[in-house]
């Protein structure tokens, strides 16, 4: 199977035999690569009609939603310092919920 990608801006999501790579992240990690099963996703907007900031990390218990998991739930986050916007978090949503079900997890 060929791994499931996706770009935006400067960033880079890959997908490959049950690992996810995040490429491009600011913050803790300029790279962030972890199992499948644990991955967390979530673009939190803080103030309506404001861009949103991105988080990408884990989640203790893999039963907790794979995208859109509360803030609270992630542990180990990176972040990037690209705002994304609310138009723009539908091809997020997209990506993950492929991601997702590769990992039967499920997307809110």
């Amino acid at each position: 199977m060929e791994p499931l990608t996706f770009d935006y801006a400067d960033l880079h999501f890959r997908v490959d035999r049950g690992v996810f790579e995040a490429f491009n992240l600011i913050g803790a990690h300029d790279t962030y690569r972890l199992p499948l099963h644990w991955l967390a996703f979530l673009i939190y907007f803080k103030k309506p009609g404001k861009p949103g900031q991105l988080f990408v990390g884990s989640v203790e218990d893999e039963r907790k939603p794979l995208y859109g998991t509360d803030r609270q739930d992630i542990r180990s986050a990176a972040t990037s310092s690209l705002q994304i916007s609310a138009a723009d978090e539908l091809l997020f949503r997209d990506y993950f919920t492929k991601v997702a079900t590769l990992a039967n997890r499920r997307v809110v």
